[in-house]
């Protein structure tokens, strides 16, 4: 993976096993498997220092963050609007950003940032597309501002990342 992290390397192997099957069973584990790996990832490798501070109180209840989460994941290639994700659990815009925060101790967008460089990083692994495909695909309108935000959450450009893997 480029960087010592067992934990995250545990799960992927776990990964990597259940995506194989076919069966529902299967494919909830690997939905969960993949939300424990973007918070494992972002708490130990961003630059941010992701979900470390403990969240406020007065934040989203948890059912809220993963609506928001499991919404931003099957969008992620989509522009994905701050009142939209309000609306999901039924709040103005400036409540549900203020909320967001207090609850996960980062903004929505630098919580889209990481889910979509996470994926990004999925498909880099499976080596099947071309990262500027990859871009597009995890909602990125150029591949210069992808190869940006990834450096900055990852420490490497995609095409370093994809060579340190293989």
């Amino acid at each position: 993976m480029g960087f010592e992290d067992p934990c995250a390397a545990r799960i992927l192997e776990l990964l990597g096993r259940e995506a194989s099957r076919n069966d529902p069973a299967s494919r909830l584990f690997v939905d969960q498997a993949i939300d424990l790996l973007c918070i494992q990832l972002v708490r130990a490798h961003s630059s941010v220092n992701a979900l470390e501070r403990e969240a406020p109180r007065g934040g989203l209840a948890d059912w809220q963050v993963r609506r928001v989460t499991r919404y931003m994941q099957e969008h992620l290639g989509e522009e994905i609007g701050l009142d939209e994700l309000a609306a999901l659990v039924s709040l103005s815009r400036f409540h549900f950003c203020t909320a967001f925060r207090k609850a996960t101790g980062h903004t929505p967008h630098n919580w889209l940032v990481a889910l979509r460089i996470e994926e990004a990083r999925r498909h880099l692994n499976e080596r099947m597309l071309a990262v500027t495909d990859i871009a597009l695909m995890v909602g990125y309108q150029t591949p210069s501002s992808f190869a940006a935000a990834f450096r900055k959450l990852v420490g490497m450009t995609p095409s370093e990342y994809r060579r340190q893997i293989m």
